[in-house]
């Protein structure tokens, strides 16, 4: 049995993290690699059996992952990111969620053929989104201006008023008479929402507070923070049932806005900890599917999806679009994107049970729909958005752009050249003349500090995919590499080499240690460049062919230092110490050459 058990843990953990590998890899969207990886799991190859590997524990392990997921959702909930967008999300969170709920109710009664009480009810589990879906679908599309951000936070709000709604609902299909149900729902929203805000916004203040005095070592600083987070979750949900999540964003979105301590350590552990849940869930829960009880509403579960995706959404976008400053496009973006997620699906469970053995009709298939709406929306959503934001270039799945650190003469005629190539680029300069300099030559520039905290907030980074640090110094350099990989990822992170680097096993040891990838060459530091640049090297491009390879570059230009690949497409390669250049042809070499 306890064999059966770590077999069963092991192959759920394992399938997560190579569907969010694979996912990855072949940029299509992760949710649909978990789906399908604990379909063919669960139903299919019959390997892996959620009830009996978790038992009664299945739920709770549901509810808490769910809870977590909330809060580091609730983590990213800035304030100035809702001033532009206010209006539009309060839509979409309220009448937005009245319309997808009507609408849904009368396709369940009419094309599920479901009786109206379970109608009723699984429509209102499905107006939640949530950020198990909706965040790895931004992290694919990497979109610009306010529709992420419009998404992020209806997708985190959504959730608990989707939990909250199907919990009214439950009550009213289960209270006596009109009156009672009305009394009841009210009562329930009221101390739901009065239960999330005291008791997240305590937990919040309560870390914060406990985090500006010093009073928890850091090596604790994260589990305290996990601990107060399942603690106010249960204890909200003791006082108030299914309340635990709204609880859990508002403590989120609290230690997201405060300004007296940095959390940032807190946010990088949430979001490690969140995708590695998400995985499990999606694994989890895929692999729970009956596929026969749902087999013979196969087309009316597709109609049914069809009318969510088409009809519902779209109406709800434009309702709540209107007369704001969302263009036509951006509202059709919106429209495709509506997936539903973990807490459907958890929702869906444990509302179904329950009327199930209230003796309701139809109840026991609520879960096999919501899960088969569940794929079937996942699957559109990535697929009709990515190609909106190809159609109308609204994002850059795999963006070339470079953003520079430090703006002297030589990067800015690096730029230039980039440009030249259709690579975009980006320099962060506290310096005014470079930054003078840079714009009389028509880059984007922008004057600041590379170190200071937000600034990836500030200036939005959509169109770029890799950050050099090359000022002069090398501690800021190592810094601002620090600070960005967390945005850009420590592969597509380079930074300028210590000057005087060690040869050998010491140089090895010491880049082992940087936060991103040695520029150039290991011979290539600030005062190398520079010194070259003071003797008359300039910035060149040469075309490689076959006929002219690297090796006759190299014999005509001995000292020469290469710096990027572009190849005919305008896809761009950062040269570095273990690049390889011996096999490239038919491509644009850009190299300081003396």
């Amino acid at each position: 049995m306890t064999e059966h058990i770590m077999s069963g843990l092991t192959l759920i953990l394992v399938l997560g993290i190579a569907a969010q590998v694979v996912g990855w890899y072949t940029r299509i969207p992760s949710i649909v690699i978990l789906i399908g990886a604990g379909l063919l799991a669960g139903p299919v190859f019959g390997w892996l059996q959620p009830e009996a590997v978790f038992g009664d524990l299945l739920t709770p392990f549901i509810s808490l992952s769910v809870a977590i997921i909330l809060f580091e959702g609730g983590l990213s909930l800035k304030l100035e990111e809702i001033k532009r967008t206010a209006r539009v999300v309060t839509r979409l969170i309220t009448l937005g969620v009245v319309l997808t709920w009507v609408v849904g109710a009368l396709g369940a009664w009419w094309l599920l053929g479901l009786d109206w009480a379970p109608a009723i009810l699984l429509s209102a589990i499905l107006v939640i989104s949530g950020p198990t879906v909706i965040m790895p679908l931004l992290r694919h599309l990497r979109l610009r201006g306010d529709i992420g951000p419009i998404l992020k936070w209806e997708g985190i709000l959504i959730d608990p008023i989707g939990a909250t709604l199907a919990l009214l609902v439950f009550g009213v299909i289960l209270a006596g008479g009109p009156e009672e149900a009305v009394l009841q729902g009210l009562t329930t929203l009221v101390v739901t929402l009065l239960v999330g805000v005291i008791l997240g916004g305590a937990s919040g203040l309560l870390i914060t507070q406990l985090l500006r005095r010093f009073l928890i070592p850091d090596f604790l600083q994260i589990p305290v923070v996990l601990a107060v987070v399942i603690g106010a979750f249960l204890v909200s949900d003791l006082i108030q049932p299914d309340s635990g999540l709204f609880t859990a964003v508002i403590m989120g979105a609290v230690l997201a806005n405060q300004k007296q301590v940095s959390v940032e350590h807190i946010v990088d552990f949430k979001e490690t900890l969140g995708l590695i849940l998400i995985s499990l869930l999606f694994i989890t829960l895929s692999a729970t599917i009956d596929i026969q009880a749902i087999r013979p509403l196969a087309g009316g579960i597709l109609l049914f999806s069809l009318l969510l995706i088409f009809l519902a959404r779209p109406l709800s976008v434009f309702i709540a679009g209107w007369r704001s400053k969302l263009k036509w496009r951006d509202k059709i973006l919106l429209s495709a994107v509506a997936p539903r997620g973990i807490v459907s699906a958890s929702v869906a469970s444990v509302f179904g049970f329950r009327l199930a053995e209230q003796g309701f009709a139809d109840a026991d298939i609520l879960l096999p729909i919501t899960f088969a709406v569940i794929i079937i929306t996942v699957i559109s959503s990535s697929t009709l958005a990515t190609v909106a934001t190809r159609v109308f270039k609204i994002s850059k799945p795999n963006p070339q752009g470079v953003v520079f650190i430090g703006g002297q003469i030589w990067v800015r005629d690096i730029a230039t050249i980039l440009e030249e190539l259709k690579i975009q680029t980006c320099i962060i300069d506290h310096s005014k003349s470079n930054i003078a300099y840079a714009r009389r030559k028509k880059l984007k520039a922008y004057y600041g500090n590379a170190l200071s905290p937000g600034i990836a907030d500030n200036l939005g980074f959509s169109d770029y995919g890799r950050v050099l640090s090359m000022t002069s110094n090398d501690n800021v350099n190592h810094l601002a590499a620090l600070q960005f990989s967390k945005e850009f990822g420590s592969a597509n992170t380079y930074l300028l080499p210590p000057e005087n680097l060690p040869a050998s096993k010491k140089a090895a040891h010491l880049k082992s240690h940087l936060p991103g990838r040695v520029l150039f060459d290991d011979r290539a530091g600030y005062e190398t460049i520079n010194d070259l640049y003071l003797e008359g090297a300039r910035i060149k491009t040469t075309n490689l062919t076959a006929d002219y390879p690297f090796k006759a570059f190299l014999s005509d230009h001995k000292k020469a230092i290469p710096l990027f690949l572009v190849s005919a497409s305008a896809e761009l390669t950062v040269i570095t110490p273990d690049t390889d250049l011996e096999n490239k042809a038919v491509t644009t070499l850009v190299a300081l050459v003396s």
